[in-house]
């Protein structure tokens, strides 16, 4: 991972957190402690989500023998989307077509290899262009948690990056949402 500062808008500096013994800390973007090192990211494209949302690993039982992987939404397979199926009328049809492309972003995100996906991409990016999402990045130098400290990343934090996460103890993250975790190091005793 390059460090966290290379990515940081202008005028953010990452700056370290530090919690003390049985502290409880929300990192969130509304915190006045904390909202100076978060910056807001519109992506244009799934690939912009992807770059910055990163790929989980996929576990081997999700993929058949050939290597291919396996939808983990099977009704991806089996109909294929166009950007103007987001438009329909029908409120019910139009309610379906958004929730195929929520699950196929969502798959071309997380997944290892996206070409089983990437005929998905035109009609996920036009979703984008309608929903404009807002990523919420957080960008720390180092993490110290304290035995029995807590530090609870809001609902609203999408992305944090830190040079080195240290948990003392029992020491934790709390995860309120899907947040991706980048660091340099992640260390507990």
């Amino acid at each position: 991972m390059s460090p966290p500062d290379e990515e940081a808008a202008v005028g953010v500096q990452p700056q370290p957190i530090r919690l003390e013994p049985h502290e409880s800390v929300v990192l969130s973007p509304e915190s006045p402690r904390f909202a100076a090192g978060y910056r807001q990211v519109r992506p244009q494209s799934i690939d912009e989500v992807r770059k910055l949302m990163g790929a989980n690993s996929v576990p081997e039982k999700a993929r058949d023998g050939s290597g291919a992987l396996y939808f983990r939404a099977p009704e991806l397979a089996k109909q294929l989307l166009r950007p103007e199926d987001l438009e329909v009328r029908d409120p019910v049809a139009r309610a379906r077509a958004r929730r195929l492309v929520y699950l196929a972003a969502q798959e071309y995100v997380q997944g290892t290899n996206t070409d089983e996906l990437k005929q998905w991409r035109p009609v996920i990016n036009r979703w984008l262009a309608d929903v404009k999402p807002i990523i919420s990045v957080f960008a720390a130098e180092d993490i110290e948690i304290a035995d029995g400290a807590t530090l609870t990343l809001s609902a609203n934090t999408q992305v944090l990056k830190a040079r080195h996460i240290r948990m003392h103890g029992s020491g934790r993250i709390r995860c309120l949402g899907n947040v991706k975790i980048s660091a340099t190091s992640v260390k507990g005793s």
